[in-house]
């Protein structure tokens, strides 16, 4: 017989997953009876973590996000490595403290963590973000005050970029960037495929006290076209365990804080 907390977790990562549950799979599952589930989905539903419909349950949010998050190329980007992002979110979550000041960065790893806060029981927490869909994970999240930095949109990962964007970082400071990229060398830094967006990660970082990139093996000993900072810009790297152990090296060598997960 499972416990409330284990099925609740499970009820919240299914979530994050595949967009919503099914009651009498989850009623199989844990072995326990429909109004069980019934209950379990009940609580959750009034801390605003879900939204009940007929014969199981979907993000509180689904209904102003799902318009937008089955872009293509999103999509397509957020399935890839997806256990390993998962992991990298949920090692990034335990560096943020109640009453830190964050910025979020547009990326799929990025939007794996914001999901990891809307569903956390962080409070008084302030998050910057220049990401539109990061955004709406996070709009009307108890606790949460929310700045969406405004700009051009660029679609493919709802990126807002552009004099506009960089206008609004010059003047703001936070305590963490938590920054997703293409590229990261140990050599040739940070990169990404867009050089607008590269400026406004590079604004980002230099705002920030702290820098933590995510990313995962595919991103390490990659270059993309443009530069977006030196390798010692950031403080810390959180990526998997797939990793290459001789590019971890070279950057622990270089006093960067690596977490392997």
């Amino acid at each position: 017989m499972s416990d409330g907390s284990t099925r609740a977790n499970f009820i919240l990562q299914e979530l994050q997953r595949n967009g919503r549950v099914d009651a009498e799979e989850l009623s199989k599952r844990f072995a326990v009876n429909s109004s069980t589930i019934r209950r379990d989905l009940e609580k959750l539903e009034r801390q605003h973590l879900l939204r009940r419909i007929h014969g199981g349950a979907v993000p509180a949010d689904i209904l102003a996000y799902s318009s937008y998050d089955q872009d293509l190329t999103f999509q397509v980007n957020m399935s890839k490595q997806f256990a390993e992002k998962e992991r990298i979110a949920q090692a990034a979550i335990k560096l943020i403290q109640p009453g830190d000041t964050i910025a979020l960065s547009p990326g799929t790893t990025t939007t794996c963590l914001a999901r990891h806060i809307r569903y956390s029981q962080l409070r008084n927490l302030t998050v910057v973000t220049n990401a539109a869909n990061i955004a709406m994970e996070l709009a009307s999240v108890p606790g949460i005050t929310l700045t969406l930095i405004g700009g051009l949109l660029l679609p493919d990962f709802f990126a807002l970029v552009g004099p506009l964007t960089e206008q609004f970082l010059k003047e703001v400071y936070v305590t963490r960037a938590f920054i997703g990229v293409t590229g990261l060398h140990p050599v040739h830094g940070l990169t990404g495929p867009n050089q607008l967006e590269a400026w406004t990660h590079r604004l980002t970082i230099e705002r920030a006290q702290q820098t933590i990139v995510l990313a995962d093996h595919t991103k390490l000993d990659r270059i993309a076209l443009y530069a977006i900072a030196p390798i010692t810009a950031i403080h810390t790297l959180i990526t998997d365990r797939e990793a290459s152990p001789d590019t971890l090296s070279q950057l622990k060598e270089l006093t960067i804080a690596v977490q392997t997960v």
